[in-house]
């Protein structure tokens, strides 16, 4: 299938499920009631949720590239320890300081952002 035709079909899939999500029946009877078999209305469901998730996905991580420095604004930081980075990592122009409790969730989303950055 090429990629006109996929796009059409998903378009016309979408305002389907649109249709039936929003009528307030059951998928079951709305599909009943408009004459769609109810595996094809699955099937299709599943490829727009998996399309909807790809561009979600790519739309993030475009997003989380756009770094912006923000001040820290306490008093208190002149009465305590500075912080002593244990990893010091250089990508690109890029300094990133870590601690060793930062959690692995964290510093994976972290280093994909860094890898995408130029």
């Amino acid at each position: 299938m090429d990629k006109i035709t996929h796009e059409m079909r998903l378009t016309h899939w979408k305002s389907i499920i649109s249709e039936c999500r929003n009528s307030g029946m059951s998928v079951r009877a709305w599909c009943i009631q408009n004459n769609i078999d109810e595996k094809r209305f699955y099937y299709w469901q599943r490829r727009v949720r998996g399309e909807v998730f790809e561009s979600l996905k790519k739309n993030e991580f475009q997003n989380q590239s756009n770094f912006v420095q923000l001040s820290v604004q306490n008093d208190n930081l002149k009465n305590s320890p500075s912080f002593k980075p244990d990893i010091v990592m250089h990508i690109g122009n890029n300094i990133l300081e870590l601690s060793n409790t930062v959690s692995e969730e964290l510093l994976s989303k972290v280093l994909k952002v860094m890898s995408n950055v130029k």
